[in-house]
């Protein structure tokens, strides 16, 4: 080898190891002197006008994209809220130009907000509309609105069409078309069809600038329209728009501080429904067109709860099921410095006081509502899981916009954030303005305001991206899509500025220059696409509302509607871009066009853009809204059951302030047994504190029949406990089902008679009476009770599982195991001194079973901040081996433990139900969730503080708020919200020399199966990720669809949560089948309807045959089903 050859191979490599080593991010930043997109949304502040006197001073300016010289390139309109607003000509290959002065548009002089393209007039010209908000001169927080204010008159840019240069014409006429709002604060403007008349109409979305006392006069408040702060609805009459809010049931009151709307056919009836969100008190709205002119408004019977402060919003079909979903941003923030420094108090008797005067849950972080269609009684049902696929936390967020950002056929989601000043900075809130105007007033000079304002922090964070993996769960792709630059973003739009088949990004800054952003797909995952232009028929002529549904060679679908203005003060290019991946071949092309005709193309070849004319259509669609399918069927009614759950009102966050969730709210189980001896099965319904239980009897046509009078339970005296658990059993050994009931909850100490267990006697025909001085002191607040004859002496025991220590949470409480000495016709069951067990944990469930086949029941724990525990028999000695079975690094926040062969080899497994995986909590065996536990001030009780891991460190969960009302004298400590907000767990024991005196872990918070692996090993392995969407808080195994074959039905939900967790509302019941050595998701999930905070499950069998579902909840009805 010669030297010259030696020297083209070191080049060689050296090319190919620069080539490997180039990384193409899916977005390339663009700059203004390439593209020639200059524009600056610069913001002063003066004495008059500034954060302190108008509260949405740093919300920002709008962009809308469209095509409106009809040249095929997609043209750029940004609107600046004191800078003049610039109109962008796109001349192609990413080069602009500047012809706002050509084009004639001529803003006045005001506050500009949101902007939206579409064609108003129905000539096929893109038009514009500029929103107006801000205060006039002499307004503010306390001053009165000035009425008809002309600042504050919207405009309506009417598109003239071209001028011999190409150059698009526009000529002002909100006025003469009725939309000029007149006085009205508006964030954006929403055109859509909603009476499918051919034309457009006009929903216009305002806001408030001062505010009301959300708690007085509630009722009268919020059905008080307010002429300038409520929405707006617009029908288009013959050209000229006219407000119809009112008659078509849109609510516009004077707490509305609307920042962003979405339009979707939600119910897939054909008509466009609105969904509003409101910063503040006042929730978010789902408006459902009713087809007459009206909308009817669903919010609390089809969303479980909403984000606190919503911002922008957007809609599509995420998991493409066809089905349109929604992403509402909010601005709770990822990192825990933010969170500390700007989240206060945890207000939980505010939020109940909110929620009891008629608002619904709110909750500040994102919120992902996805659509699971209508339940069988005709609503439309929304699961909220945003931190199950980990997108709720974006920080100061404005607009989300939901597209396939990579073409490969999922949609991705992209969010603005930032916000100028930290105005919701706790040390400038409760320190600094006090310590200004307290100054001030002692030199007697006034406030000075400019550099009262200059005080307040400001930070600047990246916007995020989020790449869909599979239809619910995302991946923060921020770094690797190369959009890490720090900003303060508002409006955002997408659009394929450059034709070339995938979507660019342009995003409206404030105090800084616009980002364009050119996409890299082509390059990087060279997927395929398909572009489509609709052209509707009359006045509609971008076929607002239309429908796409592609079918795939695969059998995939993908689903788009035809709406445009998106995220927030935004509106995107007026076409669509859909990614296909690697399909090169669309099998079935639909739309469904707003008249109801549809067009049918097949065998619709990649990677090409088409027109398609709605006058072309020749087929018609018709509309199916059908109820769900639910293969349960409820027959609660006309089986006779009344029984609802009460909750007596007690607030445990009033005694125990850091607790994470109400300990006294977990009742709502039941007992079932034949108690009759009829051969139908009956059932034992537990009441809360002051509510009497209720026993109905089975029939033998599976109705039930009401069975209390005399009965044991039903004597004044009884009502004083809190039923947690109950179980039939046969106590004496007569024949029948006795009936033990354990006392739980958390009002009194422990000790307390309160917690004293009950023991009722059958006298063989289901008439019961109590057993006195049968049980041994058991004045604990148990969870749980199961029997089996553990010693094998032929009688049944009990094991009762201490389920907390009342008031002293997380403290482990004590259980007990019971051995039946009864003899002579006499009950007694005797406390058997076990240290294994009575110091176990807080135990949630049990369950007694021979794991090891040595014909000795062994006793199985699940608890929270305890590993799933198994206390072999040992001929009768019960000892903790946990560790012996492989599960000792199993701890997790436990609620339900079911035995049964699931996986069909031969030997008993388990199934376990967690917290789940849809909150804020995360934990590892590397990373755990700890709870230390320790008296920091030394006043005789107990300062627990809960640690979790954020980006890889620990920190302690309460707010500074929190933290000092729990322990005062830790204020010496940490003086500011700042101070707090930089520690850690390891700093914060360290510094404040805390020796915890117990700790305990959390490694595990996902549901799970527990395998018995044969060998004497058990191991852990999650369910699937839809089975991790709520906590579990029981299992049935049964062949609930009728193929021979067993299902497991597992159900839950977590309710009295504190406001800063939020109650866990998304299940409605999984059903999973095993197959292929994996638990899967059953087909029929969908089919599934069991919401609320479902406690208990049991099946009831009847002599025909029948097998019925009884589910009961906390403070709620109890249901009952048919299973088919």
């Amino acid at each position: 080898m010669n030297f010259r050859t030696t020297q083209l191979l070191a080049l060689a490599v050296l090319l190919f190891t620069s080539c490997k080593e180039e990384t193409i991010t899916l977005f390339t930043e663009m700059s203004a002197e390439d593209t020639g997109l200059v524009f600056e949304n610069t913001l002063v502040e003066t004495e008059d006008y500034n954060v302190m006197t108008y509260e949405y001073i740093y919300n920002g300016g709008g962009v809308a994209v469209g095509d409106l010289n009809n040249d095929g390139l997609a043209d750029v309109y940004l609107s600046g809220n004191q800078v003049n607003n610039k109109l962008f000509l796109n001349k192609g290959d990413f080069k602009f130009e500047d012809i706002t002065a050509k084009a004639k548009i001529e803003e006045k002089e005001g506050w500009k907000t949101g902007v939206s393209m579409a064609d108003v007039n129905g000539d096929g010209l893109l038009d514009i509309y500029l929103c107006y908000s801000g205060n006039a001169t002499s307004e503010g927080f306390t001053q009165p609105v000035v009425k008809e204010y002309a600042g504050r008159a919207n405009q309506l840019f009417i598109n003239q069409g071209n001028d011999a240069n190409g150059i698009p014409v526009f000529l002002e006429q909100a006025k003469e078309y009725g939309v000029d709002a007149l006085g009205t604060f508006t964030t954006q403007a929403y055109f859509l069809d909603y009476d499918l008349d051919g034309d457009l109409d006009l929903f216009l979305l305002n806001h408030a600038n001062k505010f009301y006392n959300t708690l007085f006069n509630v009722k009268h408040l919020r059905n008080l329209r307010h002429p300038y702060y409520g929405n707006k609805l617009y029908q288009n009459q013959d050209g000229k728009f006219v407000e119809v809010s009112e008659e078509a049931g849109i609510y516009g009151t004077g707490i509305n501080f609307g920042l962003s709307a979405a339009i979707s056919d939600l119910n897939k009836d054909g008509l466009p429904d609105i969904f509003v969100t409101n910063d503040y008190s006042e929730q978010d709205f789902c408006y459902i067109n009713k087809g007459d002119g009206t909308f009817k408004e669903v919010s609390k019977s089809s969303f479980g709860h909403f984000s606190k402060y919503a911002m922008g919003s957007d809609i599509a079909d995420l998991n493409n099921d066809l089905e349109p979903d929604l992403f509402v941003v909010d601005m709770l923030p990822e990192d825990n410095y933010r969170q500390k420094a700007l989240k206060g108090a945890d207000n939980y008797n505010r939020a109940q006081t909110l929620i009891d005067s008629g608002y619904h849950h709110q909750y500040m972080r994102n919120n992902l509502q996805i659509n699971r269609g209508h339940d069988p009684v005709g609503n439309l049902q929304f699961s909220e899981i945003a931190q199950l696929s980990g997108i709720s936390n974006t920080d100061w967020s404005w607009a989300p916009l939901i597209a396939d950002y990579d073409n490969d056929g999922l949609k991705d989601i992209f969010v603005t954030n930032g916000y100028l000043r930290d105005y919701s900075n706790l040390d400038f809130n409760n320190y600094t303005v006090n310590e200004a105007v307290q100054s001030a007033q002692e030199k007697g000079v006034p406030l000075d305001v400019g550099l009262l304002i200059s005080k307040i922090p400001a930070t600047k964070i990246s916007n995020y991206a989020f790449k869909n993996k599979d239809g619910l769960a995302f991946e923060n792709t921020t770094l690797d899509w190369g959009l890490t630059i720090k900003t303060v973003s508002n409006a955002a739009a997408y659009a394929d500025f450059d034709n070339d088949g995938d979507l660019d990004l342009i995003v409206n800054n404030l105090n800084q220059p616009i980002l364009i952003y050119k996409n890299n797909e082509e390059k990087r995952e060279k997927n395929n696409y398909i572009t489509l232009q609709l052209h509707g028929a009359d006045k509609n002529t971008s076929a607002l509302g239309a429908k796409v549904i592609l079918t795939l060679d695969s059998g995939k679908t993908i689903y788009q509607e035809a709406y445009y203005v998106r995220g927030y003060q935004s509106s995107v290019q007026p076409l669509m871009t859909i990614g296909l991946g690697k399909e090169d071949k669309v099998s079935t092309l639909q739309v469904i066009w707003p008249s109801k005709k549809q067009t049918t193309l097949n065998e619709v070849t990649h990677n090409q853009k088409l027109v398609l004319n709605e006058t072309d259509a020749n087929a018609n669609y018709i509309y199916k809204v059908e109820t769900g399918k639910n293969f349960l069927v409820d027959i609660t009614e006309q089986a006779q059951l009344d029984f609802t759950h009460i909750e007596n009102d007690y607030i445990d966050f009033n005694y125990e302030s850091l607790i994470p969730y109400q300990l006294s709210r977990l009742g709502g189980k039941a007992a079932v047994g034949d108690v009759n001896q009829d051969g139908n099965d009956d059932v034992y319904i537990a009441g809360a504190k002051g509510q009497a239980s209720q026993l109905y009897l089975g029939n033998d046509d599976g109705t039930l029949k009401k069975y209390n009078e005399k009965q044991g339970w039903t004597l004044p005296e009884e009502k004083y406990y809190e039923d947690s658990d109950a179980l039939f059993f046969d106590a004496d050994a007569d024949g029948d089902m006795d009936l033990y009931v354990v006392s739980g909850g958390n009002e009194e100490f422990n000790g307390d008679v309160y917690y004293q267990d009950r023991l009722y006697l059958n006298d063989g025909s289901g008439m019961f009476t109590k057993a006195v001085d049968a049980l041994p002191d058991m004045k604990f607040s148990g969870g749980v009770v199961k029997a089996s004859d553990f010693d094998k002496d032929g009688d049944l025991d009990l094991f009762v599982g201490g389920r907390l220590s009342a008031g002293n949470y997380p403290m482990i409480p004590r259980s007990a195991l019971l051995r039946n000495d009864s003899s002579n016709g006499k009950v007694i069951f005797s406390s058997v001194r076990n240290y294994d067990i009575e110091q176990v944990g807080m135990v949630t469930d049990a369950v007694w079973e021979d794991i090891d086949n040595d014909s000795w029941p062994d006793l199985i724990l699940s608890g929270e901040w305890m590993p799933i525990t198994i206390l072999k028999n040992a001929e009768g000695q019960l000892k903790n081996e946990t560790e012996l079975f492989g599960l000792n690094n199993t701890n997790g926040w436990w609620f339900s433990l079911t035995a049964g062969d699931f996986d069909g080899d031969g030997d008993i497994d388990f199934l376990a139900g967690n917290l789940g995986d849809n909150m804020q909590f995360s934990a590892s065996e590397t990373e755990p969730m700890r709870y230390y536990i320790q008296d920091i001030d030394n006043n005789g009780r107990i300062d627990p503080i809960l640690t979790y891991y954020i980006n890889g460190v620990s920190y302690p969960f309460p707010t500074r708020d929190e933290l000092l009302g729990q322990v005062p004298t830790l204020k010496k400590k940490y003086g500011s919200y700042e101070a707090y907000a930089q520690v850690n767990t390891e700093s914060f024991l360290t510094e404040n020399a805390i020796k915890p005196r117990f700790t305990l872990e959390i490694s595990h918070l996902k549901s799970s199966f527990i395998e018995n692996l044969g060998n004497g090993n058990f191991e852990l392995k999650a369910l699937p990720f839809l089975a991790q969407n709520s906590a579990i808080q029981d299992f049935v195994f049964e062949d609930f669809d009728g193929d021979g074959k067993k299902e497991i039905l597992a159900a839950g939900n977590l309710f009295p949560l504190r406001v800063g967790i939020g109650r866990m509302d998304a299940s409605f019941g999984t059903l999973l089948k095993f197959e292929n050595n994996a638990f899967k998701i059953s087909e029929k999930q969908n089919q599934l309807w069991l919401s609320g905070d479902i406690k208990c499950l049991n099946i009831m069998k009847f002599n025909s045959g029948k097998k019925e579902l009884l589910v009961t909840r906390n403070d709620d009805k109890a249901q009952l089903y048919a299973i088919q």
